[in-house]
């Protein structure tokens, strides 16, 4: 009776330790799908994780064994590195010239929105603004009053006639 409580207890034991280990081989195991791209030969060029040939099959079933043998996630990554290049890893490195791939999207946005943002004050106020004329002295106050343009005199004649 004693040596089948010891068992199940070490069973028990077993299953508890087991799970977390199994969550943790999962985990690493997405971290690397995610980390590689797929290096089929029909050039897919999905990321490990969403591709589905035979290829990626057999990728998964290298990686997995290299998790098991007690490589680390860089590890691997850098095995495969040395081995196609850099064109296996789905995002570029954050260092050297590949620097320039993380900025690069950021910087055409900043730039991009500035110049969207002076085109359209060009489109709402062309030539000089009132603010501007103000400051440098050319505006007097009769002239913001009085209305400008061609159609002035007209309207003018219109209002006398309206008033008479």
């Amino acid at each position: 009776m004693k040596t089948i409580r010891v068992y199940i207890i070490m069973v028990a034991a077993l299953l508890v330790l087991a799970g977390p280990v199994t969550v943790w081989a999962a985990s690493q195991m997405a971290d690397l799908e995610n980390a590689l791209m797929c290096k089929c030969d029909d050039k897919c060029g999905k990321v490990l994780i969403n591709c589905t040939c035979d290829t990626s099959k057999e990728t998964r079933k290298t990686l997995m064994s290299k998790l098991e043998s007690g490589l680390t996630v860089d590890q691997i990554v850098k095995q495969y590195v040395d081995k196609y290049g850099e064109t296996v890893l789905s995002a570029p490195t954050k260092s050297g010239f590949n620097l320039s791939a993380w900025i690069t999207p950021f910087a055409a946005l900043v730039i991009g929105g500035l110049g969207v943002r002076k085109v359209i004050q060009s489109w709402v106020r062309p030539g000089q603004t009132k603010k501007d004329a103000e400051e440098s002295g050319e505006a007097s106050a009769s002239e913001a009053e009085a209305p400008s343009g061609k159609y002035s005199k007209r309207l003018k004649d219109e209002l006398d006639r309206l008033d008479s």
